[in-house]
């Protein structure tokens, strides 16, 4: 999975990805890298950059190479997207700290948009993701997959495979094809769309997975943080409880991970109706000892 942003309009967040069955990856690979050292070479391909100082025909016979090595093996692809501009005006100033980037919800949506479309195909799972690396961004995205893969149906949960992975694209072939998926899907959401880009972002899909979070969903969600009880109190950088959870998650195997959560959450709203209780009969310095003791989890 590779990721591509608009810089017009809404300004939509693309995450989008190949799919094969785990011993086709090598061959498909050895194809692209071939593709890539046909003609004028490449030594990876990245669509922002790669083809500076390329003239168009160049262009063109470089990436008609790499589209005749999709379409050979035929993956199954996913998309998702997001508008940033509806994200940041209605859920933005709503979520908690750690969830306030849109790059979280379709990297969720990724991959349970994923393991729906391999359940509708009738594919074997679990999938193992790899994702182009994010840095900070893409590693706390990450925190969250297992709790969130548990809470989904399980057929759903069956075939979202263990957490994912972050590597460079500059080493592996099939994110870089991800990079050109993300590419192409985005320019079609864009009004100076070609119909040169427009027939390559079809020439590079088969069977195809399509995820939009819509503006309803935005809404919805913002409804929801908003009857949180303490939402205010993690809305700020200070609130950011990312590293607190994935030292708690760690410390237990990955099936008890909504189990733990719940408890987290048990134990925290029971810590701020104490700790308001205490406040408000001006008992301040008891609650700083409270704070303080060991939280048991089970």
């Amino acid at each position: 999975m590779d990721d591509s942003t608009s810089h017009v309009g809404e300004r939509r967040l693309f995450l989008a990805g190949y799919m094969l069955p785990e011993d086709r990856w090598p061959a498909f690979n050895w194809d692209w890298l071939a593709a890539l050292k046909a003609g004028k070479p490449l030594s990876t391909l990245h669509m922002t950059q790669s083809f500076k100082g390329w003239s168009h025909d160049e262009r063109l016979i470089k990436l008609r190479q790499l589209v005749e090595v999709i379409a050979n093996h035929r993956p199954v692809s996913v998309e998702v997207s997001v508008s940033t501009r509806d994200f940041k005006e209605i859920l933005e100033d709503h979520s908690p700290y750690d969830l306030r980037h849109p790059y979280f919800s379709c990297f969720i949506a990724f991959a349970v948009t994923s393991a729906r479309t391999v359940n509708e195909l009738g594919l074997q799972g679990p999938i193992n993701f790899i994702f182009d690396e994010q840095g900070k961004l893409g590693t706390d995205a990450a925190i969250w997959y297992e709790p969130m893969r548990q809470m989904q149906a399980p057929e759903v949960q069956a075939l979202m495979g263990p957490k994912p992975v972050f590597r460079s694209d500059d080493n592996e072939p099939g994110l870089q094809a991800a990079d050109m998926l993300a590419w192409f899907r985005r320019l079609l959401s864009e009004p100076t769309c070609t119909d040169e880009q427009r027939l390559y972002a079809d020439a590079i899909i088969f069977n195809h997975g399509v995820a939009e979070i819509p503006k309803e969903m935005l809404e919805s969600w913002a409804a929801h943080f908003a009857t949180v009880p303490g939402i205010e109190d993690v809305k700020g950088k200070r609130g950011s409880v990312n590293k607190t959870i994935d030292r708690v998650l760690s410390a237990f195997p990955p099936e008890r991970a909504l189990s733990v959560m719940e408890q987290v959450d048990h134990i925290s709203k029971r810590s701020r109706w104490i700790k308001n209780f205490l406040t408000r009969v001006g008992l301040e310095r008891v609650w700083k000892w409270y704070a303080k003791r060991p939280i048991r989890l089970r």
